[in-house]
């Protein structure tokens, strides 16, 4: 707004306020009592007559400008409302805000798509100058506090030189809003009604994306052209923000949908195959396994699982099984024994023991793109021994070797099942030429594990135990993960 003058009088403006005297409340319809047929007339000439006019006096509410006062309300609505139900397109309020019978306080909500209005005015009988605030709001079903709140302007202290600046008709509409007060104290609902379908045929309007003002409310001098296309971009602007937030919300649903989802423990199944060295050996075997899985989160994170295994393991090797001397008296001279028959055996253990079965539990740390993991439980092993007793005897005659030697050769075959324990640890690759985040299953593997001792085992074809090593196992190959 222009910059007002602010010291001229009002008198003029608020001359015709008249202090109203307290009268009873009435709810009623204007077309409801017998009048004179000038007025039937003049009704049929309304504008607005599709619109029933209602008012009631004395009641007392919130006035939005100094709490719970008297005031008296009028409203137009295209229903037959029932004083519980009151649905206007127009309301009307005129507030005693001070409680002293006088009328200083007028506020207008006008309800028409795709924009809602509300005005508000205080006269100052003190100072004789006016407090004006005009308020526009997206259109919406519910009450104003339901609706957004667009623009809000507020002018204090308003002269009567300068409400004539801001117009005729907007000084005429401040004289016909105390005129019509004198009608209160008769019960003369005419002026009023006149008024307030006057009011809402100038109603703040939306046409073609353009605010449009009139005389009696002249936007362009209440509002920068900056917060006049504020109200004209409003609708286009809350569309696209409300699409914005749509796709964000939709956005965080999806993302919590996901972290939800990959709360949930996952099933996977891993079955491979490959090849197995044993170091100790050159023997090659080959090796089938699965791997069943249980993750916590989809495509990363911690994973626990079982490590079963079907292999070919192999490794040979030999351990002495010691000896053992048997010395036979066959002479003897004056009680000593002068000629013995002497037996010396030697046994050697060739041992192939084969790693057969693998079962044990699985933990490992699963990106997108590789798996590292260990593994530890048993391995069966069985193990073909063959002990090989080499025997030489020969005769001693008083401590002298006499002769020669005769030698005699025996072997025996048994077995043993073990299960030592095993550690192991490797790493799993899934190949990186895969596109369009179509699922990487296939993935190359390489694990090593340590398996422990066998234990010795005892026989009775060896005078000493047979002791398996600890032996290192490498294996790779290919996996296929399902459910990946």
């Amino acid at each position: 707004m222009k910059s007002l003058v602010k010291n001229l009088t009002m008198a003029a403006l608020i001359g015709g306020l008249t202090i109203a005297s307290a009268p009873s409340k009435v709810y009623s319809q204007i077309n409801k009592p017998q009048e004179p047929s000038i007025f039937s007339a003049l009704k049929e000439q309304k504008p607005l007559s599709n619109l029933n006019f209602y008012f009631e006096t004395e009641g007392y509410g919130n006035l939005d400008y100094s709490g719970s006062k008297k005031h008296v309300m009028a409203w137009l609505s295209s229903k037959s409302n029932t004083k519980e139900d009151k649905l206007g397109h127009i309301w009307f309020y005129y507030g005693d805000t001070n409680d002293d019978d006088v009328y200083d306080y007028v506020k207008i909500e006008k309800n028409s798509s795709p924009i809602r209005s509300q005005e508000k005015f205080y006269f100052n009988f003190d100072t004789k100058k006016i407090d004006y605030v005009l308020n526009i709001y997206e259109f919406c079903s519910g009450t104003l506090a339901d609706c957004d709140k667009i623009i809000s302007k507020s002018y204090n202290n308003i002269t009567q030189e300068e409400a004539k600046q801001l117009g005729a008709d907007f000084l005429e509409r401040i004289k016909e809003f105390s005129s019509v007060q004198k009608e209160f104290s008769r019960f003369n609902s005419e002026q009023l009604e006149e008024l307030v379908r006057k009011e809402y045929s100038h109603k703040l309007k939306m046409a073609d994306g353009r605010l449009a003002g009139n005389s009696r409310i002249p936007i362009e001098k209440f509002l920068s052209e900056e917060e006049i296309k504020k109200v004209e971009n409003y609708p286009k602007e809350k569309k696209e923000r409300i699409e914005k937030e749509k796709l964000e919300q939709e956005r965080w649903e999806k993302i919590r949908k996901e972290q939800e989802e990959a709360k949930k423990p996952k099933v996977r199944l891993k079955m491979g195959g490959g090849i197995v060295l044993n170091t100790k050996s050159s023997h090659i075997g080959s090796y089938l396994g699965i791997t069943p899985q249980l993750t916590n989160k989809k495509g990363k994170g911690f994973a626990a699982g079982l490590d079963i295994f079907v292999m070919n393991s192999k490794i040979d090797f030999e351990r002495s099984g010691g000896r053992e001397d048997n010395k036979e008296t066959i002479k003897w001279s004056k009680g000593t024994p002068i000629e013995s028959l002497i037996s010396e055996t030697l046994y050697t253990n060739s041992i192939s023991a084969k790693n057969t079965n693998r079962f044990g539990l699985n933990l490992g740390y699963v990106s997108p793109s590789f798996e590292i993991f260990t593994s530890a439980g048993f391995l069966r092993q069985k193990s073909i021994i063959t002990t090989t007793a080499v025997t030489e005897e020969y005769i001693e005659d008083h401590g002298v070797k006499q002769g020669e030697s005769s030698f005699k050769t025996e072997k025996t075959i048994w077995g043993s099942k073990e299960l030592p324990f095993y550690f192991g640890f490797g790493i799993e690759i899934f190949p990186s030429f895969k596109k369009n985040n179509h699922k990487k299953n296939f993935s190359f593997s390489i694990d090593a594990l340590i398996a422990g001792s066998g234990g010795e085992i005892y026989s009775s074809y060896s005078p000493e135990d047979v002791s398996l090593p600890m032996q290192a196992i490498i294996k790779a190959g290919l996996k296929y993960t399902f459910g990946k």
